[in-house]
């Protein structure tokens, strides 16, 4: 169905005006979302489209009050550089920002785009709360272009061209990151470690991903995070942060920094083939390995000395550093390394016969070790074992008497965090003690 034209900017402006009216009318008491929807059965109208006109109208008031006169003629006058979407993107900038889009589009240039060779673009960051707030949101569109592609067949992807410019974007970020991060860090910013697990947060249905705006989503991050590299030096000069304030703005750069790198792998996984395993992407794992004979006292590191019946031995484990899933597990999947870690000491008595992982850009193995140990026959034969940043844990290794089903992981999984993200598993098959093949 194709959708109905947005109406001229003035028609939709006074249609603004009297939805604004009907919901000041309607809406004692009452929530905002329900008022919207009295309003647009008063009217028979579409509740998006109620909401669009009313967006519209406070944008254009905002940008009026803000521009002096004349302005609200140009803005209701359908100026070709000056559709409704345009507007309602200008009233959420700074006053000055939205005087230099209205420049713009007089000389006949994007309102929204870069300045003439020698005008300096509009001075709009204003604020600590401002910076750190659109680099959390600009890293939430970078992962949402990241989930697009994992669900996107690759032969569906942009072409390699757009996607090669993705990744120099990708190194731009980073670079504004280290910016960024230095300038806090001097300005007294303290923040030491990378986050950890999180509480799960619920999420709904993803939103619906178009391959083709790749390459413009990802350009957009960039230009923002080019802004506040540029910008923020003359905040910190004008107005000192707290360290509250330089350390909110160095944790939102450096989840900005992670989506970006997580992006960076998935298009960068592009040509793998899965029947090779897991890609070099981000994620959380669970590597199993059989114990055909019973192996006793064996010393694991510094945790002790345990038993370990025969059966079926389960790992979590997350691999959200360089390499991704498939680097971590193919270690796992190597007899002889370097004892740095518990399983580097239990795994040359036994034999990898799966791997389960996913690509959920949520570290999940805290909340997998739990889902494991609820499922029928499972015991922790070592308590402490891989989870010694999980205090609350017994153990992330968990023994089986039999091979668990991942069909039943994935059900828990699906009751227990409402929207994760897919579930892959690899058996494996004529191992021959050297990780992955290939």
């Amino acid at each position: 169905m194709t959708p109905e034209p947005t109406p001229p900017n003035a028609d939709l402006y006074r249609a603004g005006q009297q939805y604004i009216a009907d919901r000041a009318r309607l809406s004692a008491g009452r929530k905002q979302t329900a008022t919207w929807v009295t309003v647009a059965a008063e009217c028979g109208v579409d509740r998006k489209a109620v909401v669009t006109a009313a967006n519209f109208t406070s944008a254009v008031d905002r940008i009026a009050a803000n521009c002096g006169r004349g302005a609200r003629r140009l803005l209701l006058s359908d100026h070709p550089r000056l559709p409704a979407r345009v507007l309602m993107k200008i009233g959420r900038t700074h006053a000055e920002r939205q005087r230099f889009a209205l420049a713009q589009a007089r000389a006949g240039r994007n309102p929204l785009g870069k300045p003439p060779a020698g005008v300096d673009p509009p001075f709009d960051t204003h604020g600590y709360t401002e910076v750190a707030s659109r680099l959390a949101r600009n890293a939430g569109l970078l992962d949402h272009v990241a989930d697009g592609l994992l669900a996107t067949r690759p032969r569906a992807w942009p072409a390699a061209g757009r996607t090669d410019g993705v990744l120099h974007d990708v190194r731009t970020i980073r670079a504004h990151w280290r910016r960024i991060d230095a300038l806090m860090k001097r300005a007294g910013g303290r923040l030491a470690d990378e986050r950890g697990h999180q509480p799960w947060k619920p999420r709904g249905r993803p939103a619906a991903y178009a391959p083709t705006t790749t390459r413009a989503k990802v350009a957009s991050v960039r230009g923002i995070a080019e802004k506040n590299a540029r910008e923020l030096p003359r905040v910190v000069r004008e107005t000192p942060p707290t360290r509250a304030e330089a350390d909110a703005v160095r944790e939102a750069a450096r989840v900005l920094r992670r989506a970006a790198e997580r992006l960076a792998a998935v298009v960068r996984s592009r040509g793998h083939d899965p029947l090779t395993g897991p890609p070099a992407v981000p994620g959380t794992y669970v590597a199993f390995c059989r114990l055909p004979e019973a192996a006793t006292a064996v010393r694991i590191g510094k945790l002790g000395t345990f038993d370990f019946p025969a059966g079926y031995y389960a790992y979590a484990g997350s691999a959200f550093g360089p390499g991704g899933v498939r680097k971590r597990t193919h270690r796992h999947l190597t007899t002889v390394t370097p004892r740095m870690w518990n399983l580097d000491h239990l795994k040359p008595l036994g034999t990898p016969v799966a791997v389960w992982w996913t690509l959920d850009r949520v570290k999940v193995e805290f909340a997998w070790a739990a889902i494991l140990a609820a499922l029928p026959g499972a015991s922790y034969p070592a308590r402490g074992f891989g989870a010694a940043d999980n205090p609350k844990a017994k153990a992330h290794l968990i023994r089986f008497d039999r091979m668990p089903s991942v069909t039943a992981f994935r059900r828990r999984v699906a009751a227990a965090l409402t929207g994760h993200a897919p579930i892959h598993e690899k058996t494996v098959a004529g191992w021959t003690g050297a990780g992955w093949p290939g």
